[in-house]
């Protein structure tokens, strides 16, 4: 998802649950058989989600041009009832955004994700479904932080044409302890496309041996499919994301 302490939040914080796992650009997907917990679906795909999975429902995201949440209140507050998304037994979490306000230009996306996780707990009141957002930004970690239950990050380390930077994960570890949030999970570079170039299985045990030193409560793998990319052409990846899923407590050692 081991988990820390919960930071602060407009709603109970859920109970402790185990190390969470789930891989993004999947749809309903079945990955359970690699060890992931939720499965990244739409709310309109929830009744899809295999047994065995829960799903982290995307609930439209932030837009960054125009500094305002991609989904109205009512547009939300319409999905909820229409696919019974509180009490529908797959449910297991909620993504509220994803790199809100990255370009620096929106002071008010922090106040208004506390809004839209307001909603969200007032339509689903239930703490064993939490919320969480990926802040990609470590100069907004304060600002965000207590926004949703858990807070997400993305340090990818491992940019085409030079070696890995292993400087970049420490660094946003320590950025997350000094803004206070508490319980956050780490999105891992398993893809490849623009500056980024798919990092060789050592890499990825490097990266999960940096994150191990840390309070983190989960990873989110990015990406099952992204940019013409496919994870399921990289067994090796695969295999070694599997071994941490089954066992987040693995010493995985830097090469």
């Amino acid at each position: 998802m081991m988990l820390a302490t919960a930071c602060m939040s407009s709603a109970p914080s859920p109970p402790p649950r185990p190390f969470l796992t789930a891989v993004l650009d999947t749809g309903a997907t079945n990955t359970a058989q690699y060890g992931f917990q939720l499965a990244d679906v739409t709310p309109a795909e929830i009744s899809a989600v295999p047994p065995g999975q829960e799903a982290l429902v995307w609930l439209g995201g932030y837009d960054n041009s125009t500094c305002t949440l991609s989904w109205s209140d009512a547009k939300v507050t319409a999905l909820f009832a229409q696919f019974q998304l509180a009490k529908a037994p797959r449910t297991g979490a909620y993504f509220l955004a994803d790199e809100p306000n990255s370009a620096g230009n929106c002071p008010s996306a922090p106040a208004d994700l506390r809004a839209r996780d307001r909603l969200v707990r007032s339509l689903d009141p239930d703490p064993r479904h939490f919320t969480l957002a990926n802040i990609d930004d470590p100069a907004q970690f304060r600002a965000f932080a207590g926004s949703t239950d858990v807070i997400g990050t993305d340090p990818y380390p491992c940019l085409s044409g030079r070696a890995c930077d292993w400087s970049l994960i420490p660094a946003y570890i320590e950025a997350l302890r000094a803004a206070g949030v508490h319980r956050y999970v780490a999105l891992l570079q398993a893809f490849g496309a623009g500056m980024y170039r798919w990092p060789t299985a050592l890499e990825l045990e490097h990266m999960i041996a940096q994150w191990q030193k840390s309070d983190w409560s989960g990873q989110l793998t990015f990406a099952w499919n992204y940019a013409g990319g496919r994870l399921t052409d990289h067994p090796d990846l695969l295999a070694v994301l599997q071994r941490l899923n089954t066992d987040p407590f693995f010493p995985f050692s830097p090469p």
